[in-house]
Protein backbone atom coordinates (compact mmCIF):
# COMPACT_ATOMS: atom_id res chain seq x y z
CA UNK A 1 0.00 0.00 0.00
CA UNK A 2 1.03 3.40 -0.59
CA UNK A 3 2.96 4.88 2.54
CA UNK A 4 0.71 7.45 2.26
CA UNK A 5 -1.73 6.27 4.03
CA UNK A 6 -2.66 9.07 6.71
CA UNK A 7 -3.05 11.73 4.43
CA UNK A 8 -5.27 9.39 1.97
CA UNK A 9 -7.30 8.18 4.97
CA UNK A 10 -7.61 11.81 5.93
CA UNK A 11 -8.63 12.72 2.23
CA UNK A 12 -11.54 9.46 2.40
CA UNK A 13 -9.43 7.44 -0.39
CA UNK A 14 -8.36 4.70 1.72
CA UNK A 15 -8.26 1.35 -0.17
CA UNK A 16 -6.21 -1.12 -2.08
CA UNK A 17 -4.47 -1.40 -5.72
CA UNK A 18 -7.50 -3.02 -7.88
CA UNK A 19 -9.68 -2.34 -4.78
CA UNK A 20 -12.65 0.54 -3.32
CA UNK A 21 -12.81 -0.02 0.37
CA UNK A 22 -16.31 -0.84 1.26
CA UNK A 23 -17.35 -4.34 2.26
CA UNK A 24 -14.48 -6.39 2.45
CA UNK A 25 -12.17 -6.75 -0.54
CA UNK A 26 -8.84 -8.40 -1.36
CA UNK A 27 -6.12 -6.77 -3.61
CA UNK A 28 -2.33 -7.19 -3.77
CA UNK A 29 0.40 -7.75 -6.42
CA UNK A 30 3.04 -9.75 -7.62
CA UNK A 31 6.60 -8.45 -8.06
CA UNK A 32 9.25 -10.62 -10.42
CA UNK A 33 12.73 -9.51 -10.84
CA UNK A 34 15.43 -10.79 -13.38
CA UNK A 35 18.95 -9.75 -12.44
CA UNK A 36 21.08 -9.28 -15.43
CA UNK A 37 24.40 -8.18 -13.75
CA UNK A 38 24.99 -7.83 -10.23
CA UNK A 39 28.78 -6.80 -9.77
CA UNK A 40 28.80 -6.85 -5.70
CA UNK A 41 27.69 -10.55 -6.44
CA UNK A 42 30.79 -11.60 -8.14
CA UNK A 43 33.38 -13.69 -7.33
CA UNK A 44 37.08 -12.54 -6.61
CA UNK A 45 39.31 -12.12 -9.02
CA UNK A 46 40.44 -15.48 -10.26
CA UNK A 47 38.08 -17.02 -8.54
CA UNK A 48 36.60 -20.40 -10.16
CA UNK A 49 33.22 -19.68 -8.45
CA UNK A 50 30.35 -18.29 -10.29
CA UNK A 51 28.07 -15.43 -9.27
CA UNK A 52 24.83 -16.23 -7.25
CA UNK A 53 22.36 -13.39 -8.35
CA UNK A 54 23.00 -13.04 -11.88
CA UNK A 55 20.72 -14.78 -14.48
CA UNK A 56 18.46 -15.65 -11.88
CA UNK A 57 14.97 -14.42 -11.26
CA UNK A 58 13.00 -13.39 -7.86
CA UNK A 59 9.11 -12.81 -6.58
CA UNK A 60 7.64 -11.16 -3.84
CA UNK A 61 4.33 -10.78 -3.69
CA UNK A 62 1.65 -8.42 -1.19
CA UNK A 63 -2.02 -9.78 -0.17
CA UNK A 64 -3.97 -6.48 0.98
CA UNK A 65 -7.44 -7.35 3.19
CA UNK A 66 -9.47 -4.42 3.69
CA UNK A 67 -12.73 -4.18 5.40
CA UNK A 68 -15.19 -1.01 5.89
CA UNK A 69 -17.72 -0.82 8.65
CA UNK A 70 -19.61 2.83 9.07
CA UNK A 71 -16.76 5.42 9.95
CA UNK A 72 -13.85 2.29 10.54
CA UNK A 73 -11.84 0.97 8.23
CA UNK A 74 -9.28 -2.25 9.18
CA UNK A 75 -6.70 -3.37 6.80
CA UNK A 76 -4.08 -6.43 6.97
CA UNK A 77 -1.39 -6.33 4.16
CA UNK A 78 0.88 -9.97 4.41
CA UNK A 79 3.80 -9.64 2.26
CA UNK A 80 5.24 -13.00 0.92
CA UNK A 81 9.02 -13.66 -0.18
CA UNK A 82 11.14 -16.29 -1.46
CA UNK A 83 13.35 -16.81 1.38
CA UNK A 84 13.31 -19.33 3.91
CA UNK A 85 12.86 -22.24 1.15
CA UNK A 86 9.76 -20.13 -0.24
CA UNK A 87 7.62 -20.03 3.04
CA UNK A 88 8.20 -17.45 4.52
CA UNK A 89 5.61 -14.49 5.25
CA UNK A 90 5.41 -11.24 7.49
CA UNK A 91 3.30 -9.24 8.58
CA UNK A 92 3.92 -5.78 6.70
CA UNK A 93 0.94 -3.84 8.18
CA UNK A 94 -2.26 -4.61 10.48
CA UNK A 95 -4.06 -1.48 11.45
CA UNK A 96 -7.54 0.79 11.51
CA UNK A 97 -8.27 3.86 10.59
CA UNK A 98 -11.56 5.54 11.83
CA UNK A 99 -13.23 9.01 10.89
CA UNK A 100 -14.12 10.85 13.79
CA UNK A 101 -15.20 13.75 11.18
CA UNK A 102 -12.69 15.99 11.92
CA UNK A 103 -9.56 13.85 12.50
CA UNK A 104 -8.38 10.03 11.77
CA UNK A 105 -7.10 8.22 14.27
CA UNK A 106 -4.91 5.08 12.89
CA UNK A 107 -3.40 2.65 15.35
CA UNK A 108 -1.35 -0.76 14.83
CA UNK A 109 1.14 -1.50 12.58
CA UNK A 110 1.89 0.60 9.44
CA UNK A 111 3.83 2.30 7.15
CA UNK A 112 6.61 4.93 8.17
CA UNK A 113 4.82 8.27 7.03
CA UNK A 114 8.19 9.99 6.88
CA UNK A 115 10.21 10.20 3.72
CA UNK A 116 8.90 10.62 0.14
CA UNK A 117 10.12 6.68 -0.90
CA UNK A 118 6.90 4.29 -0.99
CA UNK A 119 6.94 0.99 0.73
CA UNK A 120 5.48 -1.57 -1.87
CA UNK A 121 6.66 -2.23 -5.83
CA UNK A 122 3.68 -0.51 -7.39
CA UNK A 123 3.37 2.53 -5.34
CA UNK A 124 7.64 3.06 -5.64
CA UNK A 125 9.17 5.33 -8.12
CA UNK A 126 12.00 2.99 -8.76
CA UNK A 127 13.16 -0.80 -8.61
CA UNK A 128 15.37 -0.16 -5.95
CA UNK A 129 14.59 1.90 -2.56
CA UNK A 130 16.38 5.41 -2.00
CA UNK A 131 19.19 5.76 0.37
CA UNK A 132 16.66 7.56 2.14
CA UNK A 133 14.03 5.10 2.72
CA UNK A 134 16.68 2.50 3.15
CA UNK A 135 18.21 4.45 6.20
CA UNK A 136 14.50 4.55 7.64
CA UNK A 137 14.33 1.23 6.93
CA UNK A 138 17.45 0.23 8.92
CA UNK A 139 16.24 2.43 11.78
CA UNK A 140 12.30 0.54 12.18
CA UNK A 141 12.43 -2.45 14.27
CA UNK A 142 9.68 -4.40 11.99
CA UNK A 143 9.97 -5.59 8.82
CA UNK A 144 10.46 -3.20 6.49
CA UNK A 145 9.83 0.47 6.96
CA UNK A 146 6.58 0.30 9.22
CA UNK A 147 6.02 1.43 12.61
CA UNK A 148 3.73 0.20 15.91
CA UNK A 149 1.71 2.77 17.40
CA UNK A 150 -1.03 5.46 16.87
CA UNK A 151 -1.48 8.22 14.72
CA UNK A 152 -4.13 11.78 14.72
CA UNK A 153 -4.39 13.34 11.43
CA UNK A 154 -6.27 15.92 10.48
CA UNK A 155 -6.65 18.35 7.32
CA UNK A 156 -6.40 21.99 8.14
CA UNK A 157 -7.27 23.67 4.67
CA UNK A 158 -4.65 22.82 2.18
CA UNK A 159 -2.51 21.28 5.53
CA UNK A 160 -2.30 17.79 6.71
CA UNK A 161 -0.76 17.68 10.41
CA UNK A 162 -0.42 14.46 11.72
CA UNK A 163 1.06 13.58 15.08
CA UNK A 164 1.47 10.44 16.17
CA UNK A 165 2.66 8.52 19.48
CA UNK A 166 4.59 5.32 19.07
CA UNK A 167 6.84 2.06 19.92
CA UNK A 168 9.75 3.27 20.11
CA UNK A 169 11.42 2.73 16.48
CA UNK A 170 13.82 0.56 17.53
CA UNK A 171 11.62 -1.16 20.24
CA UNK A 172 14.12 -0.04 22.97
CA UNK A 173 12.05 -1.12 26.26
CA UNK A 174 10.57 1.37 28.41
CA UNK A 175 10.77 4.03 25.60
CA UNK A 176 8.63 5.65 22.61
CA UNK A 177 8.98 7.56 19.59
CA UNK A 178 6.94 10.36 18.61
CA UNK A 179 6.35 11.39 15.54
CA UNK A 180 5.08 14.84 13.72
CA UNK A 181 4.34 15.20 9.88
CA UNK A 182 2.96 18.36 7.44
CA UNK A 183 1.84 17.83 4.34
CA UNK A 184 1.03 20.84 2.08
CA UNK A 185 0.16 21.16 -1.49
CA UNK A 186 -0.03 24.72 -2.36
CA UNK A 187 -1.00 24.65 -5.76
CA UNK A 188 -1.77 21.83 -8.34
CA UNK A 189 1.42 19.15 -8.96
CA UNK A 190 3.57 20.35 -6.16
CA UNK A 191 3.42 18.45 -3.05
CA UNK A 192 5.77 19.03 0.33
CA UNK A 193 6.37 17.01 3.56
CA UNK A 194 8.02 17.82 6.87
CA UNK A 195 8.47 14.87 9.33
CA UNK A 196 10.03 14.31 12.46
CA UNK A 197 10.68 11.44 14.31
CA UNK A 198 12.26 10.89 17.94
CA UNK A 199 13.99 7.66 19.44
CA UNK A 200 16.17 6.75 22.25
CA UNK A 201 20.08 7.03 22.09
CA UNK A 202 21.39 3.68 22.03
CA UNK A 203 25.13 3.48 23.03
CA UNK A 204 27.57 0.44 22.22
CA UNK A 205 30.25 -0.49 25.12
CA UNK A 206 33.39 1.30 23.40
CA UNK A 207 35.23 4.00 25.05
CA UNK A 208 34.38 6.88 24.62
CA UNK A 209 30.26 4.84 23.84
CA UNK A 210 29.16 5.56 20.47
CA UNK A 211 26.10 5.38 19.27
CA UNK A 212 24.08 2.73 17.90
CA UNK A 213 21.15 4.68 16.42
CA UNK A 214 20.85 7.25 13.95
CA UNK A 215 18.69 9.45 16.81
CA UNK A 216 16.09 11.65 16.45
CA UNK A 217 15.52 12.12 12.44
CA UNK A 218 14.39 15.09 10.33
CA UNK A 219 12.96 14.90 7.00
CA UNK A 220 11.77 17.34 4.05
CA UNK A 221 10.71 16.32 1.09
CA UNK A 222 9.12 18.04 -2.23
CA UNK A 223 8.02 16.58 -5.06
CA UNK A 224 6.80 18.99 -8.15
CA UNK A 225 4.86 17.26 -11.39
CA UNK A 226 3.60 19.44 -14.50
CA UNK A 227 2.78 18.18 -18.34
CA UNK A 228 4.49 15.17 -17.69
CA UNK A 229 7.11 15.87 -16.48
CA UNK A 230 8.08 15.02 -12.11
CA UNK A 231 11.10 16.09 -10.01
CA UNK A 232 11.59 15.48 -6.53
CA UNK A 233 13.81 15.96 -3.67
CA UNK A 234 13.81 13.96 -0.13
CA UNK A 235 16.49 14.82 2.05
CA UNK A 236 17.63 13.27 5.63
CA UNK A 237 19.50 14.79 8.55
CA UNK A 238 19.50 12.34 11.54
CA UNK A 239 21.44 13.31 14.58
CA UNK A 240 23.74 10.69 15.25
CA UNK A 241 25.72 8.52 12.74
CA UNK A 242 24.92 10.08 9.62
CA UNK A 243 25.29 13.83 8.96
CA UNK A 244 22.71 14.18 6.43
CA UNK A 245 21.18 11.77 3.30
CA UNK A 246 19.86 13.04 -0.15
CA UNK A 247 17.71 11.70 -3.01
CA UNK A 248 17.23 14.08 -5.91
CA UNK A 249 14.89 12.63 -9.20
CA UNK A 250 13.34 13.24 -12.10
CA UNK A 251 11.38 11.56 -14.75
CA UNK A 252 9.33 12.15 -17.96
CA UNK A 253 5.58 10.26 -18.59
CA UNK A 254 4.86 10.18 -22.47
CA UNK A 255 1.87 7.51 -23.08
CA UNK A 256 2.70 4.38 -21.57
CA UNK A 257 6.33 5.07 -21.37
CA UNK A 258 8.12 6.58 -18.11
CA UNK A 259 11.59 7.57 -17.82
CA UNK A 260 13.49 8.55 -14.67
CA UNK A 261 16.97 9.88 -13.51
CA UNK A 262 18.02 9.75 -9.55
CA UNK A 263 21.13 10.61 -7.97
CA UNK A 264 21.84 10.24 -3.89
CA UNK A 265 24.25 10.67 -1.48
CA UNK A 266 24.79 9.89 2.05
CA UNK A 267 27.31 12.01 4.42
CA UNK A 268 28.70 10.25 7.52
CA UNK A 269 29.31 11.98 11.17
CA UNK A 270 32.70 10.38 11.30
CA UNK A 271 35.88 12.51 10.19
CA UNK A 272 37.30 11.39 7.52
CA UNK A 273 34.84 8.82 6.36
CA UNK A 274 33.92 8.67 2.34
CA UNK A 275 30.40 9.24 1.33
CA UNK A 276 27.81 6.68 -0.34
CA UNK A 277 26.96 7.89 -3.82
CA UNK A 278 24.19 6.22 -6.16
CA UNK A 279 22.89 6.91 -9.54
CA UNK A 280 20.24 5.13 -11.34
CA UNK A 281 18.44 4.75 -14.36
CA UNK A 282 15.02 3.61 -14.98
CA UNK A 283 12.36 3.18 -17.44
CA UNK A 284 9.11 1.59 -17.17
CA UNK A 285 6.10 0.41 -19.89
CA UNK A 286 2.79 0.32 -18.60
CA UNK A 287 2.04 -3.41 -20.65
CA UNK A 288 -2.32 -3.66 -19.14
CA UNK A 289 -3.62 -1.87 -17.02
CA UNK A 290 -2.56 -4.38 -14.22
CA UNK A 291 0.78 -4.74 -15.51
CA UNK A 292 4.16 -2.93 -16.07
CA UNK A 293 7.51 -3.48 -17.00
CA UNK A 294 10.74 -1.99 -16.17
CA UNK A 295 14.10 -1.90 -16.62
CA UNK A 296 16.74 -0.67 -14.05
CA UNK A 297 20.38 0.22 -13.78
CA UNK A 298 21.65 1.10 -10.63
CA UNK A 299 25.31 2.11 -10.12
CA UNK A 300 26.37 2.26 -6.51
CA UNK A 301 30.25 4.01 -4.76
CA UNK A 302 30.96 3.80 -1.06
CA UNK A 303 33.69 5.88 -2.05
CA UNK A 304 36.46 3.82 -0.46
CA UNK A 305 39.06 1.69 -2.25
CA UNK A 306 36.62 -0.90 -2.55
CA UNK A 307 36.48 -3.32 -5.64
CA UNK A 308 33.52 -4.64 -6.66
CA UNK A 309 32.54 -8.15 -4.54
CA UNK A 310 31.87 -6.15 -1.09
CA UNK A 311 28.38 -6.57 0.84
CA UNK A 312 26.21 -3.65 0.81
CA UNK A 313 26.06 -1.45 4.10
CA UNK A 314 23.58 -2.41 6.69
CA UNK A 315 22.50 1.69 6.93
CA UNK A 316 22.49 2.42 3.55
CA UNK A 317 21.90 -0.58 1.33
CA UNK A 318 25.04 1.03 -1.09
CA UNK A 319 27.51 -1.48 -2.25
CA UNK A 320 30.10 -1.08 -4.73
CA UNK A 321 28.20 -2.58 -7.73
CA UNK A 322 26.71 -2.12 -11.00
CA UNK A 323 23.21 -3.55 -10.58
CA UNK A 324 20.71 -3.73 -13.74
CA UNK A 325 17.57 -5.85 -13.48
CA UNK A 326 14.36 -6.35 -15.37
CA UNK A 327 11.24 -6.23 -13.50
CA UNK A 328 7.35 -7.10 -13.69
CA UNK A 329 4.65 -5.51 -11.56
CA UNK A 330 1.06 -7.35 -11.54
CA UNK A 331 -1.20 -6.11 -9.66
CA UNK A 332 -4.99 -7.24 -8.77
Amino acid sequence: MNKKLIALAVAGTFAGYGAVASAATVSGFANIIYTAVDDAAGPAAGSSAKNPNEGKFGADAEIDVIATSGAVTTRVDVDLNLTGGGDSGTLEQAMFAWDLGAVTLIGGVFNNPIGADAEDAPDMDFTTHSVVYNILDHQTARDGNNITGVAVAGAVGPVTLTGAFLNDIQDANEENSLAFVVNYSPIAGLDLEAGFVTQDDQMNTATPPAATTAGDVANFNVIYSIKGFTVGLDYLAPSNIIDSAYTIWGGYTHGDFNFKVRTESVAWEATGAADHDVNTLYATYAANENLSIALEFRDGDQGAATAPGNTANAITGVAQDSVATLEFIATF
